[in-house]
């Protein structure tokens, strides 16, 4: 969060420096840029970091892809320019001068693409704090997987490991010897990756390094902070009960609001996407026979199962042989259907479903019962899912590609878990933004 802080802040002398320089090229004096054009300059700024946000500009796992970085910044500030001068433009005494207006969109992209690929060099490469993990099991290796370079070692008292190298780090020693391990590599944080079965040895030797001001971190709670999902399988029922979140019947307000909005966004969307469902219904009765809506019934609150509308996308026969997930160029969607996935229009008649009550337009996907019963014998926790109703778009939606299979239920359960841990109208409207991006640039279709 710091770091994409810090890359705002970046990007915020980028647009000035982007303005002063187009003024210098286009205006003389332009000494009182600054002053004579504040409103435009401020607003600007606001828009840039705004669609910059919605097309995930500020996440900084994704700053090396350049071509597609600098796809997003383009797409963002043209937005931006679009946006200040229609809001501007109609105020007469706001105006940039026109010339100014496109040499500074120009800088912009040029100067704030440079941004981002110094930032991946200079800032998100700097060395971060080191840590140990106490526990080399499952646990420990899956946040040792997450940290990388950040990891000194593992602690652990199975002495088959000591020495040993799972996932490229050594086990440096047992539990005993914590408080050399800790003098001799002047590491401050551990991170406990035991979740169960802790010894009272551990607990002393932990204690002795909290007293002595090294800091100590919880394999979840660290796992959740950097990944924003939650760990499935390193999670145990006592922690559902005792971890902050969870408390969805006690979110009435919530919910109340959440409805208000999706009864007012899915009405007003059915009436101003008229026009297009009238255009898709067409070229889907040209390019295929069979019905242009189709519905199919899907697990959603309590379990309960509801028939979920879309435009259809496949060939009427497309599931004669069974139900099955959706592949990369899947042979059964159709030529009109490929571009209605690809741009998330197949999915619009869901409003409808909104406007029911039986989906919101945030939360978890719904599945079919048949993926549903393999996967809740598979996967823990799967249940917890159907403790909300279903949405339309979700965390997992814009932070995970389409899921194909096990694993990437697993995963897509993570961040299914961690949306509704921490619920709320703010992390709502984060989603809907950050969907808008990903519907633009045709993230995870199929």
């Amino acid at each position: 969060m710091t770091r994409s802080i810090l890359l705002a802040i970046f990007d915020v002398f980028g647009i000035c420096l982007a303005i002063f320089l187009s003024a210098t090229i286009t205006l003389k004096p332009t000494t009182t840029i600054f002053s004579y054009h504040t409103g435009p300059i401020f607003f600007t700024i606001i828009f840039t970091i705004f669609f910059f946000y919605i097309f995930n500009l500020y996440d900084l796992s994704g700053l090396k892809a350049f071509g597609e970085t600098f796809l997003r910044v383009c797409a963002g500030v043209i937005l931006s320019s679009l946006t200040t001068a229609a809001f501007f433009y109609i105020l007469g005494h706001w105006q940039f001068p026109q010339s100014l207006f496109f040499a500074e969109s120009f800088l912009a992209i040029i100067l704030l693409t440079l941004v981002r690929w110094a930032f991946s060099f200079f800032i998100v490469a700097l060395p971060m704090g080191k840590v140990l993990i106490i526990g080399a099991g499952r646990a420990g290796q899956a946040i040792a997987k997450i940290l990388q370079a950040q990891v000194v070692g593992f602690v652990d008292d199975d002495p088959t490991k000591w020495r040993s190298d799972p996932g490229n780090f050594f086990v440096t020693g047992p539990i005993d010897n914590l408080m050399s391990i800790l003098d001799e590599t002047g590491v401050k944080k551990l991170i406990l990756a035991i979740t169960h079965n802790r010894r009272e040895k551990l607990i002393q030797e932990l204690l002795k390094a909290r007293l002595k001001g090294i800091e100590i971190d919880e394999m979840v709670a660290a796992y959740e902070r950097i990944t924003q999902k939650v760990p499935v399988h390193h999670i145990q029922d006592r922690w559902l009960i005792l971890e902050r979140g969870f408390n969805l019947y006690s979110k009435d307000l919530i919910n109340k609001s959440k409805r208000f909005c999706d009864v007012a966004v899915s009405f007003l969307g059915l009436v101003l996407l008229s026009p297009l469902f009238f255009i898709v219904a067409i070229l889907i009765k040209l390019d295929s026979s069979g019905p242009v809506i189709f519905k199919q019934k899907r697990v959603g609150l309590n379990e309960r199962e509801f028939y979920l509308y879309k435009f259809r996308s496949m060939y009427n026969d497309a599931e004669k042989n069974g139900a099955v997930w959706a592949q990369e160029n899947d042979p059964r969607v159709t030529r009109v259907g490929r571009w209605l996935r690809k741009l998330r229009i197949d999915e619009l008649p869901q409003l409808w479903n909104v406007q029911k009550g039986v989906m919101s337009l945030i939360g978890c996907r719904p599945e079919r019962k048949e993926f549903v019963d393999k996967l809740e014998q598979i996967i823990p926790y799967y249940y917890i899912r159907h403790t909300i109703k279903p949405g339309i778009t979700g965390w997992a939606q814009i932070n995970y590609p389409y899921g194909a299979n096990i694993e990437d239920a697993v995963q897509k359960l993570e961040y299914d878990l961690y949306y509704i841990k921490n619920m709320s109208l703010l992390l709502d409207t984060k989603i809907f933004l950050k969907t808008i991006g990903v519907v633009l640039f045709g993230q995870g279709a199929r």
